[in-house]
């Protein structure tokens, strides 16, 4: 009877715990939905600037959703006009002369979309820039969640040093671009027939990618003493990647920004990195600097800002001390039924093989091609080696 009695109370309490929990289910007005997003900054240098104008989508199939055929002028405090050109996919273009892009001038976005209804921005200023003072790495490794077990790498690292001109706040963009090859050169291939490449084919062995790291890194030195701060932290990259086996290289843009443009991407690192999911903290509601003024109850999403930028490139060939522990892509297949398990839809399928003679395994194509993993063979104007 205790036994059973027993089991009873373990039946209902899991029936009673099971209940309480529900899936988390946001409600969102059907507005939410379709959101405009404006975004895009003025930026010293070249004199090309560039906005994007695009529309949320649901949230249950996220997808980019650009506006094609709107006016979009850009006006500076001086009521200058910009027209911008639609290049498609949501961008905009314009020139805009250097002799406008100096400290202490002020820019603003206006969008007329398709169907009548304009969105414009605030007014931002463009605030002077310092040099970036310098930028490196150190040896470090990261110990896990299990004690004892450490990821090993180099971490990055940024000194700023400004003066009482030049702006207190900084956002920073980077760029890394490496080297990586293909495990092989296109040497035998079929399709159909056997293919000898005399001397083999190394013009895709070696290629070179370049991609933007998603962090958002901020800094304010408004409460410091001197506008200068030292190790910045940057990213991490650790030896289990191809990144720094060949070659490594990291541009860092530094952005100076006026106080509004550095709350709204503040509030946007702190939204980016929060961890533990919805249960733990709600993300933060980030404001911009857009307003709708056809529909001043629609909320408009993204940022149009008016920055000074300098910028620093460092290179990393070979990293003393750090053991690198990477697999690339090829997974050769041995062929225990021959040439006879290709169908066309492999063609052309690459073969190992020597100077003489073909062997029965099948590279994929990461294999012999590095393009296939998203770069390009072209070596970039500014690659020492």
């Amino acid at each position: 009877m205790h036994r059973i009695n027993l089991i009873i109370f373990i039946l209902v309490s899991l029936m009673v715990i099971s209940s309480c929990i529900k899936p988390f289910e946001p409600k969102i007005k059907s507005t939410d939905a379709h959101k405009y997003v404006v975004s895009g900054q003025v930026m010293n240098g070249d004199g090309n600037q560039t906005v994007n104008v695009s529309v949320t989508s649901s949230i249950n199939d996220p997808q980019y959703q650009p506006v094609t055929g709107c006016l979009v002028v850009i006006l500076d405090k001086n009521e200058n006009q910009f027209d911008m050109n639609d290049i498609g996919n949501g961008d905009y273009t314009t020139w805009i002369d250097p002799g406008f892009l100096v400290p202490g001038n002020s820019f603003m976005v206006e969008v007329t979309t398709p169907d009548g209804i304009k969105l414009a921005s605030d007014f931002d200023q463009i605030s002077s820039a310092p040099v970036v003072d310098s930028v490196y790495y150190i040896r470090n490794d990261i110990e896990g969640n299990i004690p004892g077990q450490f990821t090993l790498g180099i971490q990055f690292y940024l000194n700023m040093k400004g003066n009482d001109v030049n702006s207190r706040y900084y956002r920073w963009n980077l760029l890394e671009t490496w080297e990586y090859h293909a495990d092989y050169p296109l040497e035998w291939w079929y399709d159909g027939t056997i293919h000898h490449e005399v001397p083999p084919d190394y013009s895709r062995k070696v290629c070179w990618r370049t991609r933007k790291i998603p962090e958002i890194f901020t800094l304010s030195t408004n409460n410091l003493l001197e506008n200068k701060s030292e190790m910045i932290p940057l990213h991490f990259i650790d030896n289990r990647t191809s990144r720094l086996a060949y070659g490594y290289s990291l541009l860092v843009e530094q952005f100076a920004l006026s106080e509004s443009a550095y709350n709204y991407w503040d509030q946007l690192r702190i939204n980016s990195g929060q961890d533990g999911g919805l249960y733990e903290q709600q993300p933060l509601s980030v404001k911009g600097n857009i307003k709708n003024l056809t529909y001043p109850d629609e909320e408009v999403l993204g940022y149009f800002s008016a920055v000074s930028v300098t910028y620093k490139r460092i290179f990393v060939s070979h990293v003393p001390d750090l053991p690198l522990d990477f697999e690339t892509y090829c997974d050769p297949a041995v062929l225990r039924k021959g040439l006879k398990e290709f169908t066309p839809k492999d063609y052309p399928a690459y073969l190992m093989g020597d100077e003489v003679t073909w062997f029965p395994v099948w590279l994929n194509n990461e294999c012999v091609d590095c393009t296939m993993l998203g770069g390009i063979n072209v070596k970039p104007e500014f690659w020492p080696y």
